[in-house]
């Protein structure tokens, strides 16, 4: 096959209406709590896509990463730009779409799964909060690379979907944060945490050179081993006293006066506390737990 036959192929694979009939089924699936169908669908693409679903469906998100019709315009334009770069490889890493060609008989072959509506409509079927869904009728701008959005202070929540989409116009689900396990959102203008309750898997989360004050969203992250809230506005860190896993931490150029709650981190191994105001007997008292401060 040349490259232009694979260019054309994936362009169709990636259309929004197929997109959108991959998405339907995998949902449908994750629903149904058949999580061992999601398994053996992964394993068809597994030479391209490493997806792991878990018994308990962990997992997932990276399905609806690699199909949701939202991606088309950004899988379109890598896909074609990789053409014309003549990068065979890159262009095969996108082909773990066209062994799901056919994904309603697949499923359905699957472990004899009938009991799923596998007609091919293009709306979401879940109980969330929907999703923003893209007609094939609409123009698709390839010259489009990613909406520019002014950050005037967000949440949580819609910081992921710009650093994910561009923009804020869509619907993201919650169970998309669950999984994953690290986030990357310094300097993203947040101003509030909403949203960040649900990333119950995060083991490191960046959110330096934002505009946090209030850390309570905080308390059910107790995965969470590595946090940098460097450059915010935090003044207390109560809530920071529930990551029992916390190990490495950077709170400077804060308004922190009081570290104790850092005393009932039992893991804890790193914190920087620059440019707080700190009491010096905290800091010692941090110091002598075995606890690795840099202060300023």
């Amino acid at each position: 096959m040349n490259i232009k036959d694979l260019n054309q192929m994936l362009i169709e694979a990636y259309s929004i209406n197929n997109l959108n009939s991959i998405s339907h089924v995998l949902i449908n699936l994750y629903r149904s709590k058949q999580y061992s169908v999601l398994q053996k669908i992964s394993e068809i693409i597994m030479e391209y896509a490493d997806i792991s679903i878990t018994d308990d469906g962990r997992g997932f998100s990276k399905f609806m990463m690699l199909y949701h019709p939202d991606r088309a315009v950004y899988h379109m334009n890598e896909i074609n730009r990789l053409t014309v770069q003549n990068n065979i490889e890159g262009l095969l890493k996108y082909s773990h779409i066209l062994k799901l060609e056919g994904i309603e008989e697949i499923a359905s072959a699957i472990n004899s799964y009938d009991d799923i509506d596998y007609s091919p409509v293009y709306e979401w079927d879940i109980e969330t909060e929907g999703f923003s869904i893209i007609s094939d009728n609409q123009p698709i701008d390839f010259g489009y690379t990613k909406t520019k959005t002014r950050l005037v202070g967000y949440n949580f929540y819609d910081a992921v979907k710009i650093r994910e989409y561009g923009h804020t116009d869509i619907e993201y689900p919650s169970f998309y944060l669950e999984d994953i396990e690290e986030f990357e959102l310094s300097s993203s203008d947040i101003s509030n945490l909403d949203g960040i309750q649900f990333c119950l898997h995060a083991k490191i989360i960046d959110l330096s050179n934002n505009r946090i004050s209030d850390l309570s969203p905080l308390t059910g992250l107790t995965n969470l081993e590595e946090l940098d809230l460097s450059d915010n506005e935090v003044g207390f860190i109560d809530d920071l006293s529930t990551l029992k896993s916390l190990k490495n931490l950077n709170i400077s150029n804060n308004y922190v006066n009081d570290i104790s709650p850092l005393f009932e981190l039992g893991n804890l191994e790193y914190a920087d506390l620059s440019g707080n105001t700190i009491d010096s007997d905290q800091i010692m008292k941090l110091t002598e737990s075995g606890v690795v401060v840099e202060f300023k």
